[in-house]
């Protein structure tokens, strides 16, 4: 038998072992998901590797990845050797084919449609984190994980075009920006979203402004009713200071509190890096 295919079952193994001791000791497990595709796999990766090494060593995080039909096994690999860097991680990338290959997409790629399959293809998950790969992860995320949604079935922070859904007669205070979502699978799959999503797109696909930002726009209009706002230290962009986050919040509906502003300075979990605001 091959060294390396002796060596991969052996670590395994010990991994398996010694995640089973973890827990007995404490039961800390997180769902969390990316989508991405082969032009992100630098980004994504740096992402992952700052979560781990943020993360408790008492946590595991089983990592969901949704790449499309042309991710290639190279970087597969990539992502699949960090699980021998990292005891607390085990991650499964799932294939979800050609599902979206002819949505409406402009400036941004397909695979951002992928979570809103997240409810469908991890069908024994009740509660996962999604997050955007252009992202650094400074703490770890069992708080964000283990908030109450209130009702709610997607907790995110507020975006700052508060006004993207007035064009439909749909005024309302919560529009938020999908690039860190804490997700209610359970509720999702029990109310059948994943069919009103792609319902959704089946009829609005060529008018640009039904997805005018694409799935964000999507789940804006959808679950404008069931959606909750968290706190800004668990999705931060990145601002130079407290005044310049207010300004760029200036036309949201609802606006934050000063105290949780600074306290999304002072105690930030994820930064995020979106756009214009890429690695500035």
């Amino acid at each position: 038998m091959n060294f390396k295919i002796i060596f991969y079952i052996l670590f395994h193994l010990l991994k398996i072992i010694s995640t089973k001791k973890l827990l007995n000791k404490q039961k800390k497990i997180i769902n969390l998901s990316y989508a991405i595709n082969n032009k992100y796999i630098d980004i994504i990766y740096i992402s992952l590797v700052s979560l781990f090494e943020n993360s408790d060593n008492n946590t595991i995080y089983n990592i969901y990845v949704l790449s499309g039909e042309d991710f290639e096994q190279k970087n597969k690999l990539i992502l699949k050797k960090l699980e021998t860097l990292y005891f607390n991680c085990f991650i499964t990338i799932m294939n979800l084919g050609n599902t979206f290959e002819n949505v409406y997409k402009s400036f941004l790629d397909i695979t951002t449609y992928y979570r809103l399959k997240l409810p469908e293809i991890c069908p024994n998950i009740n509660r996962i984190i999604y997050i955007d790969s252009d992202t650094i992860i400074l703490k770890d995320l069992l708080e964000l994980y283990t908030l109450n949604f209130n009702r709610n079935y997607i907790l995110a922070k507020l975006d700052i075009y508060p006004n993207e859904l007035d064009k439909f007669g749909i005024f309302i205070k919560n529009n938020i920006n999908a690039g860190v979502l804490l997700i209610d699978l359970y509720s999702l799959r029990k109310y059948n979203y994943v069919e009103k999503f792609m319902e959704y797109i089946k009829v609005h696909n060529n008018d640009k402004n039904y997805l005018n930002a694409h799935d964000q726009t999507l789940i804006n209009y959808i679950m404008h009713d069931k959606i909750g706002i968290f706190k800004p230290k668990y999705h931060m962009w990145p601002y130079k200071n407290v005044e310049e986050f207010m300004t760029a919040h200036r036309k949201v509906r609802i606006p934050y509190n000063i105290y949780d502003v600074r306290e999304g300075f002072n105690d930030t979990f994820i930064v995020h890096f979106p756009g214009s605001l890429k690695y500035k």
